[in-house]
């Protein structure tokens, strides 16, 4: 299981409540849905991509979400 963005890529504001009914006939699990209907973390198995892709269309993207390790940015004493 992997988390994956679909984001709203057509012209205008997407309908909510397509978008929910696109989840729920592909069963995808929202993550976190608070930038929607535009943007949405979804958690689904690699094995569901190729399922849920044909039912997106050309207005949605989906992406694997990416982790980013932030630097430490702390100043280090040198003993010398």
């Amino acid at each position: 299981m992997g988390n994956y963005i679909l984001q709203y890529i057509g012209d205008g504001t997407p309908d909510a409540q397509q978008v929910h009914a696109l989840i729920h006939r592909c069963e995808l699990r929202i993550v976190d849905d608070s930038l929607s209907p535009r943007t949405i973390l979804l958690e689904l198995a690699g094995t569901d991509i190729a399922k849920v892709r044909p039912e997106l269309g050309t207005e949605w993207s989906l992406t694997p979400e990416k982790e980013y390790r932030v630097p430490d940015t702390r100043r280090k004493i040198k003993k010398g």
